[in-house]
């Protein structure tokens, strides 16, 4: 080919390239269409999101000045729109309990004009949105996974079906990891630092992801992150403090106040802690068998943490695979976070066939197994809690697989200087 043509494809080429984020983009807005047309007039609006009662009644008594902890208050707005002890509380509960800090209700309140039914079919479909946008960030951010796995895979996922429909904050908090990574990739810190800051919504999900990646950047001396993240929770804290005076005491007391389902059914959770508080552990050999996962998941976060050699995939996947499995509180809706480590040991540390092999289980084995539960008559029952801990064994899987892997790993020898130059 000519020189001259060859320059004539580069504009051209350049500009499909600087195309291909509008045209994804435009995908979605036939998807919000369909999204927001099955919300308000096929899914029964009385089942669609449920959660979502927790925000709106959370987003009205902020508009009000008053505190979204407050317990009367929450269950005065909730029994307002619908709220029923028997149907949604099990029985027990007299409303949803607001556990999350203030910065997330102060979100909440953008959809108060929208009304009650106007909030939750908007809740349900930006829900879905971040799903879609969370696979189309990490569609090229994980090295080795095929671009069409992330994208195909987080939304038909079983457990971010369940998390959208019951209007869990699950695909706001997968988004922010996606977003926040891409733009620690770009080495943009500071921004970075700021999108990590507004994970601290859910911390039984990010509690050891935070510190190891804050400490990732702090071994690197990329102290824009750790700017950054600071200086945006000591904005949100001041902000709250300011609207909400005493906040923190006021969130640290809502669980006491009204404890979580967890604590008196501790089989509707997933994580190791739940695990063993349902087959009735007390006393010192709950914490012997609790160490005995905990010690070498934590160990390996922080290794992970402040090795220089780690790559910021492996502390964001460890992070959140650790906490899955040792976190006091967790649920299945949780789980879609637990597609990145997936991802991650495809693209790093199966083979082709093994990655293969657990995708497909993955992807396809929760279905099997919510079709035999519903069957049986352990899910969807009205005011009866689930068996959740049964999906205990996913996380307890990609941990298994992860260990084995870094076991392996450690084993291999390694090559001298004057052998990697003679290896053929």
């Amino acid at each position: 080919m000519r020189p001259r043509a060859m320059n004539r494809l580069v504009p051209e080429r350049s500009t499909l390239s600087a195309l291909r984020p509008s045209a994804w983009l435009m995908a979605l807005v036939p998807a919000t269409i369909f999204l927001a047309w099955f919300a308000r007039d096929v899914a029964p609006p009385e089942h669609l999101c449920p959660d979502y009662i927790c925000y709106w009644a959370t987003g009205k008594i902020m508009l009000s000045g008053q505190s979204p902890y407050d317990v009367d208050l929450q269950t005065r707005v909730q029994h307002e729109y619908g709220w029923d002890k028997q149907k949604d509380g099990l029985g027990a509960y007299d409303f949803l309990p607001y556990y999350y800090p203030p910065w997330f209700a102060m979100l909440t309140v953008a959809l108060v004009p929208l009304g009650y039914y106007g909030g939750k079919v908007t809740w349900f479909v930006l829900s879905a949105d971040l799903v879609l946008l969370t696979g189309y960030l990490l569609r090229k951010t994980i090295p080795g996974v095929p671009p069409a796995v992330p994208l195909v895979a987080i939304p038909i996922f079983i457990f971010t079906v369940v998390t959208i429909v019951l209007g869990q904050t699950t695909p706001l908090i997968l988004f922010l990891i996606a977003v926040a990574w891409r733009l620690l990739e770009a080495r943009r810190d500071r921004t970075a630092g700021f999108a990590l800051a507004w994970l601290t919504i859910k911390p039984q999900l990010t509690i050891l992801v935070l510190p190891g990646v804050l400490l990732w950047a702090a071994r690197r001396r990329r102290w824009g992150v750790v700017v950054g993240f600071a200086a945006t929770l000591a904005v949100l804290a001041l902000a709250s403090w300011l609207l909400i005076p005493g906040w923190l005491g006021q969130m640290l007391d809502a669980p006491r106040q009204t404890p979580p389902p967890t604590e008196n059914s501790p089989w509707i959770g997933t994580t190791w802690f739940l695990l063993l508080k349902s087959a009735g552990f007390r006393s010192w050999s709950f914490w012997a068998l609790y160490a005995l996962v905990a010690v070498p998941l934590l160990a390996t976060v922080l290794k992970a943490s402040l090795d220089r050699s780690k790559p910021l995939h492996d502390v964001l996947a460890l992070g959140l695979l650790a906490a899955c499995i040792l976190a006091p509180y967790g649920r299945h809706y949780d789980f879609p976070v637990l597609l990145i480590p997936l991802f991650v040991l495809l693209g790093t540390r199966l083979s082709e066939i093994a990655g293969a092999v657990l995708l497909v289980a993955l992807l396809l084995l929760p279905y099997s197994q919510y079709w035999i539960m519903a069957r049986r008559g352990l899910v969807g029952q009205i005011g009866r809690p689930s068996p959740e801990f049964l999906f205990a064994w996913v996380p307890l899987l990609l941990a298994g697989v992860w260990l084995t892997t870094a076991f392996q790993r450690s084993r291999r020898p390694t090559l001298t200087t004057h052998e990697q130059a003679t290896a053929p």
